[in-house]
């Protein structure tokens, strides 16, 4: 019990060491940097980890992203080329590319002040590109068109509370393994609505969160509920580390648990 008590003492003190406010570095634009602030786009390059731990077996996904905002970042955008490899009930396969992602990132709202009050929102685009081979499990095979809006809300100055929805919407059949809780071998038409907020508690220029998600597919007519723990620190106002992982805890699922690594460094 001491060693616990001593061991958590010293994250406490990695993360809350300096600063005890919310505060975030200034970007030239007269913006802060907050990577935990998902309302507003930034110009960085990052690369993340993900593992899927699905029913039929497990899928490693690397991604590569190049982002760049302008209009006093009011702006955004960004492509994602990730990198598959899939393990489907046990039998290892090919690594390939999966599908690419294209962004539109717009802030609607952007207000000066930072607590108790709406302080920004955002709509977003999202455009997957069928680029993934589908025998292998990389890509869905068809088109998906995301649209997504989000809002940024602080009670407090260390709080900040991001309710954010969107719609996944597939032109034809796709295969693939998050369309709607359906495994890749479904071939069915994605059209999905998701609702999610996160709760941060921010510190120090990190991050501390927890995330509810709920998912309805209109194609099968069913939900799943989820939630995603996350941990966040910017390190010396260039790059920053974020950890995640996301666990399903009712409906009819394909997928345990999706478990979530990126950095990203600032320009």
């Amino acid at each position: 019990m001491k060693s616990l008590q001593i061991h958590f003492i010293m994250f406490l003190f990695l993360f809350s060491s300096g600063k005890s406010m919310a505060q975030w570095p200034l970007l030239s634009s007269g913006k802060e940097l907050n990577p935990s602030d998902i309302t507003h786009p930034y110009s960085d390059i990052a690369f993340s980890g993900e593992l899927i731990d699905m029913i039929e077996g497990n899928i490693w996904q690397w991604t590569f992203q190049g982002a760049v905002s302008f209009g006093k970042n009011k702006h955004g955008l960004s492509l994602k080329v990730p990198f598959v490899r899939s393990v489907a009930l046990g039998v290892e396969q090919l690594t390939g590319i999966g599908d690419i992602n294209i962004r539109y990132h717009l802030v609607t709202y952007d207000s000066e002040l930072r607590m108790r009050t709406l302080a920004s929102s955002a709509l977003y685009l999202d455009l997957s590109i069928p680029t993934g081979n589908t025998l292998y499990g990389h890509g869905a095979g068809v088109p998906i068109l995301t649209p997504g809006f989000t809002l940024a809300y602080r009670p407090v100055p260390q709080i900040a509370i991001y309710p954010h929805i969107r719609y996944l919407h597939s032109f034809g059949e796709a295969e693939y393994y998050w369309a709607g809780g359906n495994s890749s071998s479904d071939n069915v038409a994605i059209r999905t609505l998701q609702f999610e907020t996160i709760f941060n508690y921010e510190f120090n220029e990190a991050w501390i969160g927890i995330s509810p998600a709920f998912s309805y597919s209109f194609t099968s007519d069913e939900g799943t509920l989820s939630i995603r723990p996350q941990l966040g620190k910017l390190f010396a106002e260039k790059v920053s580390l974020n950890l995640s992982a996301s666990f399903y805890l009712a409906g009819r699922r394909r997928l345990n648990s999706w478990t979530y690594f990126d950095v990203r460094y600032f320009f």
